[in-house]
């Protein structure tokens, strides 16, 4: 993380605290994207910012002791979903590193909408839910893992992605990754694992 992450909390699963303490900590603002509002409050934080619809808020009581100013209501009826609607108000105020934090279970159709975000800009870099950490990366990188970790490589939309691995029980060597070829339920050997990416960009996926 930079000294620049916001947080984006938005409805579904989440991790425990444990988690993402540490990405809590590291960052200096957070939205609630609707009932994201929920998960935060039971993660110990209280968002600066509310935005959504409350259409699936819970805490209707503890958003009203927040002032005016800290939330922005949209109506049920529009073109984005809260998350996005997110992902534009940090974009607008230059915030570049985006964690995303909820989003698990829940709909399939949630779960595709948050998916595509990866797939466009401004994008979340990391994203937590209940049982996954959720990383796009575009570029070499080392991750830290625990051995005997389930690893997943997916491209990222459309667009094809070419990458070698260092850790894996199943290496990757100058492999084409898209929307045919991919890496499902992999392994880490160690703890560290070490991607090197010649073109695009995949979501790597770490079962906690």
């Amino acid at each position: 993380m930079n000294t620049r992450t916001a947080l984006i909390f938005t409805g579904g699963k989440g991790p425990s605290p444990d988690n993402v303490d540490k990405v809590i900590h590291g960052a200096v603002f957070s939205i609630a994207a609707d009932s994201g509002w929920d998960l935060a409050k039971r993660l110990g934080i209280e968002p600066d910012i509310f935005i959504g619809d409350m259409d699936s808020l819970e805490d209707h009581d503890g958003l009203k002791q927040i002032s005016d100013d800290r939330k922005l209501i949209f109506p049920i009826d529009k073109d984005f979903t809260d998350t996005e609607l997110a992902l534009k108000y940090l974009n607008e105020r230059k915030y570049r590193d985006i964690v995303l934090i909820g989003g698990g279970g829940g709909r399939i159709d949630h779960l595709m909408a948050i998916i595509t975000l990866f797939s466009r800009s401004p994008r979340p870099s990391e994203w937590y839910t209940s049982r996954e950490l959720v990383l796009y990366i575009d570029h070499d990188r080392e991750i830290s893992c625990s051995p005997g970790q389930t690893i997943s490589i997916f491209a990222c939309g459309r667009d094809e992605a070419e990458l070698s691995t260092s850790g894996l029980k199943w290496e990757l060597n100058n492999s084409v990754i898209n929307e045919t070829f991919f890496s499902i339920s992999n392994t880490a050997l160690s703890e560290r694992l070490n991607i090197r990416i010649k073109k695009g960009a995949v979501l790597v996926i770490l079962n906690y």
